[in-house]
């Protein structure tokens, strides 16, 4: 079963019962009894939000709740990444927190950033949009708009904002909160970003604190994952961190590891969402930071010791994972330091 951070739902929650819905009927519509619904801990069903917000559509199908809820909602809605932004040196790399860590809000939410010189975006995608006719996602950037501006201080940053399905009230509204225009009917959920304000630096800015929570975070993706991921899964996880260990990084030795069939591993890993490449290449980004710790470590070995052709490969293959080159990134780890 997929969870969404409860913190999130209970915004959703709130604003239905402060419009006078009963928390019986909140409840039924949900699936989820009331204790769950008011429990901040809790990860619920994922189709919790947007069976509330449907509901909440039906009721006032011309109100633009989903802005009000984006005004009212506290930062826990983010499910903890909203207090590791804070933290970050500039926009990007709070910016690629949020992306990177976005499950943590929701399993199957999907936040991509494409850091275009001309048009920085971040794009949104859910497989559950279609329930609420796009309503969620409209909370969501409306959300990280706040975050940007409220909680972070970096005001005037974005360019447009694009929803992928009509309007589900009027225009103005969603002009008025964004202060830039509002496309509809796109190909895809985006927030452009000016990318002048990717290197705005925040004024709570603290490296010590900012590797902590990502380090936090991290733990917090795994044991949820773990809470949730099936034995063989987790084979093949420990098997192609074992063969990572030794430098070895292809497919069919991780089945081996686990003592599968290529076929067999494979098929386990699609049916969790994911590849035997994506699992192998999770372990290389991880292996891969710890090599660069290192400074007596070359770039050129680091990327023969993960099984790449040529250090071009690497470099690609890390870009993509953290939004930075390798050198990139042990600059700003070597800033760390001094």
């Amino acid at each position: 079963m997929t969870t969404v951070n409860n913190g999130t739902v209970m915004s959703v929650v709130a604003s239905a019962l402060s419009r006078g819905l009963p928390i019986l009927q909140v409840q039924d519509v949900a699936g989820v009894s009331c204790d769950e619904l008011m429990n901040p801990e809790a990860r619920l069903p994922e189709d919790a939000m947007p069976k509330i917000v449907a509901l909440l559509a039906e009721r006032f199908p011309t109100d633009p709740f989903t802005l009000d809820i984006a005004r009212a909602a506290p930062f826990s809605f983010f499910g903890g990444l909203a207090d590791g932004a804070r933290y970050a040196d500039d926009l990007r790399a709070a910016i690629q927190l949020l992306t990177k860590n976005c499950s943590l809000i929701s399993d199957q939410l999907e936040l991509t950033f494409h850091d275009d010189p001309a048009e920085p975006k971040i794009v949104s995608n859910h497989p559950m949009n279609h329930m609420d006719n796009g309503r969620s996602a409209e909370i969501g950037s409306a959300s990280i708009k706040r975050l940007f501006s409220e909680f972070l201080g970096i005001n005037d940053c974005f360019q447009r904002i694009t929803f992928s399905r009509a309007p589900n009230f009027d225009e103005s509204h969603y002009t008025d909160y964004f202060g830039v225009p509002v496309e509809f009917k796109a190909t895809e959920i985006s927030l452009v970003l000016k990318p002048e304000k990717l290197d705005e630096r925040i004024k709570h800015a603290n490296v010590d604190l900012f590797n902590y929570v990502k380090t936090h975070l991290s733990g917090i993706k795994k044991q949820i994952g773990a809470a949730k991921e099936p034995k063989e899964l987790k084979a093949l996880r420990s098997a192609a961190a074992q063969n990572a260990q030794v430098g070895v990084f292809n497919a069919a030795s991780v089945a081996a590891a686990a003592n599968m069939s290529v076929r067999t591993a494979q098929r386990i890993a699609s049916e969790n969402g994911t590849t035997l490449q994506g699992l192998i290449d999770r372990v290389r980004e991880h292996r891969a930071t710890e090599l660069l710790n290192n400074n007596r470590n070359d770039i050129t070995s680091i990327a023969f010791l993960l099984g790449y052709s040529d250090e071009r490969a690497f470099r690609r293959a890390f870009q993509k994972w953290t939004g930075r080159t390798p050198s990139e990134f042990r600059r700003q780890l070597n800033k760390a330091i001094e």
